[in-house]
């Protein structure tokens, strides 16, 4: 059995955490043993967990882990670029990366699921559907048939990504916003909560609304 070790004890992080636990659960339920033993996190702020409840340690500042062939890392920072940034150190220091997918989201045969891949509680991936390395699927959204996800986007709860979309990298969807069949995203596009994508977006762009609008950063 490996051990995981979750990088980020903030708020992604400990929901990671409790994925992880899901997994282990099911795993065990399937397969008579869990699948990680949860070593703990890797986070520059030691006191990340302080008044927390949490029942695993912060190990160590990430560039001062040593990292062994028995870990497996997911990477739960929430800013696109820093956690593609991260990975990519600690994949240069020898780290394996793994996707937490949990128990209860849906995901179609068909589907392509990439690298260090977090994809929450009751989330859907369709028919054809590709998700790109490091993109986190947040529970209850939707990435719907033939639609495509560049690296390391964030897609926030309750979103709605329908049919034959195409998103760039670093996209973040605020919760609940949602985009038409066909839509198309620039790289490090920024949507926020309960906006609407009616067609396309170049890359960087900021916008808000229903139908979306570009909004000064």
């Amino acid at each position: 059995m490996k051990n995981l070790i979750i990088i980020g004890a903030g708020g992604c992080g400990r929901e990671v955490l409790q994925w992880a636990k899901d997994v282990n659960a099911y795993h065990k339920q399937n397969a008579g043993t869990e699948r990680w033993n949860i070593k703990g996190f890797l986070d520059d702020d030691f006191n990340a967990l302080d008044g927390k409840l949490c029942d695993v340690p912060v190990l160590a500042r990430i560039d001062a882990y040593e990292v062994n062939g028995e870990d497996e890392f997911v990477c739960c920072i929430g800013n696109s670029e820093i956690r593609e940034n991260v990975t990519n150190q600690l994949k240069s220091r020898g780290a394996v990366f793994v996707s937490v997918i949990h128990p209860t989201a849906v995901i179609a045969d068909s589907a392509t699921i990439g690298e260090s891949v977090i994809i929450y509680p009751f989330a859907l991936i369709s028919d054809n559907a590709v998700i790109g390395d490091g993109c986190i699927v947040n529970m209850y959204s939707s990435i719907a048939h033939d639609s495509t996800l560049g690296k390391f986007c964030t897609i926030s709860a309750h979103c709605d990504v329908t049919g034959m979309c195409d998103l760039g990298d670093y996209v973040f969807m605020g919760t609940t916003s949602n985009m038409v069949p066909g839509s198309k995203i620039g790289n490090s596009a920024y949507i926020c909560a309960g906006s609407t994508v009616m067609s396309r977006l170049r890359d960087g762009t900021k916008v808000m609304g229903c139908p979306a609008r570009k909004i000064d950063l």
